[in-house]
């Protein structure tokens, strides 16, 4: 586990250049929007961006596809939550 004294650190930029180039998700972005709406807030927004739009079941964030039906979905470049 990453326990950094100044956000971002050195090895959380590069575990965050990694998700970027991989799945297109920034965990740096992530840790600033739960900082700033709060951490309820902030996986109701997963919970709404990670839902599928065929059948309504969970799109994995590693593999874009939808646990429940199969879609092939990634919703990190098809459709952005907050900000």
């Amino acid at each position: 586990m990453l326990e950094c004294e100044d956000l971002p650190c050195a090895d959380l930029r590069k575990m965050d250049e990694i998700y970027i180039s991989r799945y297109n998700i920034s965990l740096v972005a992530n840790l600033r929007r739960m900082k700033q709406i709060g951490l309820k807030k902030w996986i109701k927004e997963q919970e709404k961006l990670y839902k599928c739009p065929e059948c309504g079941g969970e799109i994995s964030m590693h593999d874009n596809e939808c646990f429940d039906c199969g879609n092939k979905y990634n919703p990190n470049i098809n459709n952005r939550v907050g900000g």
